[in-house]
């Protein structure tokens, strides 16, 4: 391709899609979403996640073990316990997003997918998938990328969700109150009764 060419099939915008399983989202996730939305903005950064065949056929059976919630159930928990908008909140799939489901024409829009340091390394760029430029510049639409990978920083303060949903499992109420105010930063107590309610039915089945 000619550089002409290059710059003239620069993207128009570029929409970032932060994906995971969140199941649930913890305090050092929300961490990595503020740094998404100041080095891109706001308007350009969205959590990617869904509610896959897999963890439905498991909730049909009563297994609420690795994947305890529906998509409604995280987008509920990520805006109230880490006041995400739920506009920013997308149900699409974390590893091949559909930026029509933000409005955006793929045409003329380049993806950046997000993943952490550790999940970013089972990764292999090249062809479909693009490293994200250190300077940002000239992305190209999905017409010509299909995406690009940008590794998020480690942030300090998070809790593996496994390890929470195990102590949620328990019996403990001190412990189960205090992992929850760990994992989430804050206490609420709807939200706590909503997770021990849906973790026990796990724990009696």
């Amino acid at each position: 391709m000619r550089f002409i060419d290059l710059f003239e099939d620069v993207a128009d915008n570029v929409t970032v899609f932060y994906g995971g399983r969140f199941q649930p989202m913890h305090v050092a996730h929300k961490q990595v979403y503020e740094h998404l939305v100041n080095r891109f903005g706001a308007d350009n950064v969205f959590i990617a996640t869904t509610f896959s065949q897999k963890a439905q056929k498991a909730h049909q059976k009563g297994d609420f073990t690795s994947d305890p919630f529906t998509f409604d159930e995280k987008e509920t928990i990520m805006s109230t316990m880490h006041g995400i908008p739920r506009n920013r909140i997308v149900n699409t799939n974390p590893y091949r997003p559909d930026p029509r489901k933000v409005g955006r024409d793929p045409d003329n829009t380049a993806i950046v997918i997000v993943y952490s340091a550790k999940d970013a390394g089972r990764l292999s760029t090249g062809g479909a998938l693009q490293p994200f430029p250190n300077d940002g510049k000239n992305l190209l639409p999905t017409t010509e990328v299909a995406a690009y990978v940008y590794v998020a920083p480690e942030m300090e303060g998070g809790m593996s969700a496994t390890t929470f949903r195990e102590t949620m499992f328990g019996d403990d109420e001190q412990k189960k109150k205090s992992t929850f105010q760990k994992f989430f930063g804050k206490f609420n107590q709807k939200i706590y009764d909503f997770i021990d309610n849906r973790l026990s039915k796990h724990a009696d089945g």
